[in-house]
């Protein structure tokens, strides 16, 4: 599956691993293997990579950076072929209900980590994928993100997994 536009939203949040993790050589490399871009970093809180990073990721791997802290993104979810995001639920439903395939990175440095359950249950239901963001690189070259099964927004799964988060919630 070619990957021409990739989207990555990290949401309100700071998640320095996973804007690290983007911008290193083994995912721009896997990026470029599978022929990406453009890639469109919403950074949040970290830190956006400067001019100069932006420029050697353009002239090394022939994808353009653009980033940003905060901005509506429905256009980039929309443009985008892959979605690479931490595990907010607003992000998961972000990339079920506009048809995305979607990579979900796991912020594993959260003391109380709901995120990671809700992750792992998409994943299982096979609507999504999920890592650390040390694995990013070696998921993105292996990963068939084809057989992602579609999300269909009928009422029973939107009740099945407004069910699932409410679970999650009380078990916290």
């Amino acid at each position: 599956m070619h990957l021409k536009t990739v989207y990555v939203t990290v949401g309100t949040t700071k998640f320095d691993a996973l804007i690290e993790a983007i911008t290193s050589e083994s995912v721009l490399k896997a990026l470029q293997s599978r022929e990406c871009r453009q890639l469109i970093l919403q950074h949040g809180n970290s830190l956006p990579k400067s001019v100069e990073e932006s420029r050697l990721i353009s002239q090394q791997y022939g994808i353009q950076l653009e980033q940003y802290t905060f901005r509506p993104n429905i256009e980039d979810i929309k443009a985008a072929d892959l979605i690479i995001g931490h595990a907010g639920a607003g992000t998961c439903m972000d990339i079920l209900t506009n048809g995305k395939v979607g990579l979900i990175v796991v912020n594993d440095e959260l003391m109380d980590n709901h995120q990671q359950e809700l992750a792992r249950q998409l994943a299982t239901e096979r609507y999504l994928y999920t890592c650390k963001p040390s694995q990013l690189a070696v998921q993105l070259e292996s990963l068939d993100f084809e057989s992602l099964r579609p999300y269909e927004s009928a009422d029973e799964n939107m009740l099945k997994f407004v069910k699932a988060l409410d679970e999650l919630t009380v078990q916290r």
